[in-house]
């Protein structure tokens, strides 16, 4: 798991430097009392200090995401980086990142509206570009826990998102 996390730094890090100013919001989508559909709310309270860097908002919507574009449009990020489980026809704990996310075969059975949906309002709104934090769910049944491949997958994000930002910071205070 020590090279995904860093592949997926890299990756976001290398994407989100591309912006002059950056401002982002982690739009992390779930719910706990659903097995693995937990682990938008598990993210975020794992990265909620990451906030402390000054250009991150990090916002646990749990099952409603629409309640929260308020706060979307207020910040006017430049990305939105959406967390969820989703079922993208990977195994259990796959962690799927995505720059420019269709949503096409992308199921999320338990999220009204749909993140097509959601992310299409966002960038016709705001003009934030989508970059999709996914992992496949095991069990998204009521009453479970997340299972044991989504809590591992769930740290692997949480390493990259800390790896990224702080990265990020510093390279932001050396040009400013």
């Amino acid at each position: 798991m020590r090279v995904v996390w860093r592949r997926i730094a890299r990756a976001l890090s290398n994407e989100l430097a591309k912006e002059g100013e950056l401002r982002v919001v982690v739009l992390c989508i779930g719910n706990e009392m659903m097995g693995d559909d937990g682990f938008g709310p598990y993210v975020a309270k794992k990265i909620k200090g990451l906030e402390r860097v000054g250009f991150v908002k990090i916002v646990d919507c749990g099952m409603v995401p629409e309640n929260y574009t308020n706060i979307i449009r207020d910040v006017k990020p430049t990305h939105v980086i959406i967390i969820d489980a989703v079922d993208f026809g990977g195994a259990p704990g796959d962690v799927i990142l995505s720059f420019e996310p269709k949503f096409d075969g992308i199921s999320v059975s338990t999220h009204k509206p749909s993140l097509s949906m959601l992310s299409k309002y966002i960038k016709l709104t705001v003009g934030s570009k989508i970059i999709l934090m996914g992992v496949q769910p095991k069990n998204v049944d009521f009453g479970l826990n997340m299972s044991d491949e989504v809590l591992a997958a769930g740290d692997v994000v949480i390493r990259a998102l800390k790896s990224t930002f702080k990265r990020l910071r510093a390279k932001l205070s050396k040009h400013s």
